[in-house]
């Protein structure tokens, strides 16, 4: 005993002198969080790597199946090793550290041995051959099998139930008795808003279950990991299928799709267009049977856009008229180049005000071009809004005339205006 005072001693005068050094500086802690759950998390569950463990601290012990035969606990009074099932589910509390020297005939070896008592009885998990701060310098991530810090537990079991959630996992889990590994995996539709329904026990490296429902009232759970005390991994450490093991990458608080929901209606609602071509929309809503053509040009003004649970990049505009008449048009919000998706929004609608741009075209002249239609007297500016680029432009020797062609139809213009065209009737 006497021992392991004066190695907790020397070691808080150690961490006292550090401390007080004016060349030994540290960035401000804690670091800024990215979101809401992170920020949950450094709040409430801050990291205590074993240098930080204090007094008191309980773990459950739940050895691993591959430390099965491997004895993680000694008993301080016979100084012999234990069998783990004698004290697995059951808690510990964490006493302290000592270091024990042993003699061999090249040297001394120096032994820490981390104390503990459950049910009056004083263990201890001995790592040999390592002195406390060399494990803590070189080795910081360094944890202790079959010990999970309830803690986090408690934590979690205060401030979660009843809370709502948003998964972000296309896995979880249900228990299942009829399964070697106790559980089976399901998949879960990304982003269903969950409840908290009750939170317990996990495993070492995922100390805490929690169990939740979603609007079926079906049941389901995911092991995470919150302060990531005694779990020997950093942040970094949760990618690949350990990714979602961590409380900010398993769970969200706040709809992910109301989030881009609300992006979408930012960027889009108020936006001035018009369809490129002739265009079939739904009057009154999207699932009506009645169709309804809009002709090329028609001046329209996005007064919703909403998300489409089949797709991610699927949207729904809720477009008005001049007039107040309201369509629907269900779009592409991004363009996929391998399977050339032709409703695209870009290339179904022009984005601004053609009026404007264009404001010497009469509406007489607009009620043609929107129809494809051309007559003498029109401009260049209006035969290419009505009929598109031409394939050729053959410029005659008399610079007033010139002749475009198109498939089937060529134009004839003298002095920048229509003059006639053959191959249609005016």
């Amino acid at each position: 005993m006497k021992r392991q005072f004066l190695f907790l001693l020397a070691l808080l005068n150690t961490l006292f002198i550090y401390s007080q050094n004016p060349y030994v500086v540290t960035t401000s802690s804690p670091s800024n969080p990215e979101n809401e759950e992170e920020y949950f998390t450094e709040t409430h569950f801050p990291l205590l790597t074993l240098c930080q463990w204090e007094p008191g601290m309980r773990f459950m012990f739940i050895p691993d199946s591959k430390d099965r035969f491997k004895p993680l606990l000694t008993s301080a009074e016979t100084g012999r090793d234990i069998d783990n099932d004698k004290f697995k589910y059951k808690i510990l509390e964490f006493k302290g550290t000592e270091e024990v020297e042993k003699e061999t005939y090249v040297s001394t070896n120096y032994h820490t041995r981390f104390l503990f008592v459950c049910e009056e009885q004083e263990l201890y998990h001995e790592v040999k051959n390592q002195r406390l701060n060399d494990i803590c310098t070189h080795n910081p991530k360094y944890s202790l099998n079959g010990l999970i810090y309830l803690s986090d537990v408690d934590k979690a079991r205060d401030l979660l139930p009843g809370k709502a959630l948003y998964t972000q996992s296309p896995q979880v889990r249900k228990d299942d008795t009829n399964n070697h590994s106790g559980y089976r995996e399901v998949a879960l539709p990304l982003h269903s808003r969950v409840t908290v329904t009750n939170v317990g026990v996990g495993s070492k490296d995922y100390p805490v279950k929690i169990i939740f429902e979603d609007d079926k009232g079906e049941s389901y759970y995911m092991e995470v990991a919150l302060s990531r005390t005694n779990s020997g991994m950093d942040i970094a450490d949760f990618t690949a299928d350990k990714k979602f093991n961590y409380f900010p990458n398993a769970f969200t608080f706040n709809d992910p799709n109301a989030k881009a929901s609300q992006a979408l209606k930012s960027k889009y609602t108020g936006l001035v267009l018009y369809p490129r071509s002739s265009l079939e929309v739904s009057p009154n809503s999207i699932e009506s049977k009645e169709s309804h053509t809009l002709l090329k040009y028609t001046p329209l003004t996005i007064e919703d856009i909403e998300n489409v649970s089949d797709s991610p990049s699927n949207a729904i505009l809720k477009l008005k008229d001049t007039n107040g008449n309201i369509y629907y048009k269900k779009v592409d919000l991004k363009y996929d180049i391998f399977v050339k998706n032709n409703d695209y929004i870009e290339d179904l609608f022009g984005f601004g005000d053609l009026r404007k741009k264009h404001p010497s075209i009469t509406e007489e002249n607009w009620a043609l071009i929107s129809q494809g239609e051309i007559r003498p007297g029109m401009s260049m500016e209006e035969c290419r809004l009505a009929l598109g680029s031409p394939i050729q432009i053959r410029q005659k020797r008399d610079s007033r005339f010139e002749t475009w062609f198109y498939q089937g139809q060529t134009v004839e213009f003298e002095n920048g205006t229509i003059l006639r065209s053959e191959g249609k009737l005016f």
